[in-house]
């Protein structure tokens, strides 16, 4: 175990079960658990960490196999939410929120099917295609690259293509070296296992609240959304492309605290 103290939040790393690494602070009642995407780690959710972590227990892991955290025996979404469900376990962890990015989100929606009892909302920020056939079609188009001769040539066209013009260089240029800097054979399963899973089935039946924070470019249709569960709340950004929660972490926060207020105050009617 670790502990750092940065602008104010004492942030405290540690080791759990299936060896994910995770980094924790706050004290309060309600916990927020962030799942980051595709080939990122737990820093890609740093402006929600430290900014919630003044009014509710945070916690932001590295998925399996991914930035410090230990490669499973094999990826697949469920398989990756199991072992998130088994950390919340071994935290003693109630109900609380999922923020998610990304692949994140269908981890999220794994996660609400498998123990209920984790979760009390999910929040998902750019989701990918939540279609199994969209998706079917995208990783046919991505894996020959990602298998190819030049597979880190194909990676960066693909993570490059997430941006906005108008994004912050210098903050793309550390998601673009981060993300390729991930091993290759962790692209490709991963790839797979979104293709392979059924998010849009999940999320018709789910029965805790959701949102969907779009970048400016969304990768669902609101109406798609909709016609999947018309209880959802839609929210879209403005000026930022695929990693709005580190582009314009202004805007996301405040669309969290707002849907939270709601939310939480629904429940407890």
């Amino acid at each position: 175990m670790t502990a750092v103290e940065q602008q104010g939040v004492k942030r405290v790393t540690e080791t759990g079960p299936a060896g994910m690494v995770f980094d924790s602070a706050g004290d309060g009642d309600l916990h927020m658990l962030f799942l980051h995407g595709w080939c990122g780690d737990r820093s890609f959710f740093a402006p929600q960490f430290d900014h919630f972590a003044s009014s509710y227990r945070v916690i932001a892991l590295d998925l399996p196999g991914h930035g410090e955290s230990r490669a499973p025996a094999a990826y697949t979404i469920d398989g990756m939410a199991a072992d998130v469900a088994a950390l919340g376990r071994d935290l003693g962890l109630s109900q609380g929120v999922l923020v998610s990015h990304s692949m994140g989100a269908m981890v999220a929606l794994a996660l609400s099917r498998q123990a209920p009892e984790l979760v009390s909302a999910v929040i998902m920020v750019d989701p990918p295609p939540l279609s199994k056939d969209v998706w079917k079609d995208f990783a046919d188009s991505l894996l020959p690259g990602f298998e190819g001769p030049e597979p880190a040539a194909a990676r960066r066209n693909f993570v490059e293509q997430m941006f906005l013009p108008t994004d912050d260089g210098d903050l793309r240029a550390r998601i673009v070296a981060s993300m390729c800097g991930a091993p290759d054979d962790v692209a490709i399963a991963t790839t797979k296992a979104m293709a392979a899973f059924d998010a849009a089935t999940i999320l018709r039946g789910c029965e805790v609240p959701v949102v969907v924070i779009s970048s400016a470019v969304p990768t669902n249709s609101s109406q798609y959304l909709l016609d999947v569960n018309p209880a959802i709340t839609l929210g879209q950004t403005v000026g930022a492309g695929h990693f709005l929660q580190l582009e314009i972490p202004e805007q996301v926060n405040l669309m969290i605290e707002r849907f939270l207020s709601i939310s939480l105050e629904a429940a407890a009617r």
